[in-house]
């Protein structure tokens, strides 16, 4: 299916620069932003659905480190 001529299509360089910019703004401000208007602040239904997998990626690498460091420092 082809998009329409209203219809965005989020080529690569696009989502690496949205995955440049998330990365500076911080998960803290990405998560404000997002729950507040998603596609206000990033874009398209495409960018909204990038931030939505950019935060859970977040939350997994929290998740592994947090893991990492229970084994390193929890109790024996």
């Amino acid at each position: 299916m082809r998009p329409g001529y209203d219809q965005v299509v989020l080529t690569d360089d696009d989502r690496q620069r949205l995955r440049d910019r998330l990365e500076r703004l911080g998960e803290q401000k990405v998560r404000l932003m997002s729950g507040v208007d998603c596609v206000r602040y990033f874009g398209n239904w495409q960018a909204a659905e990038l931030v939505d997998e950019w935060l859970e990626y977040k939350d997994g690498e929290r998740q592994r480190q947090s893991g990492l460091l229970q084994r390193l420092f929890g109790r024996r």
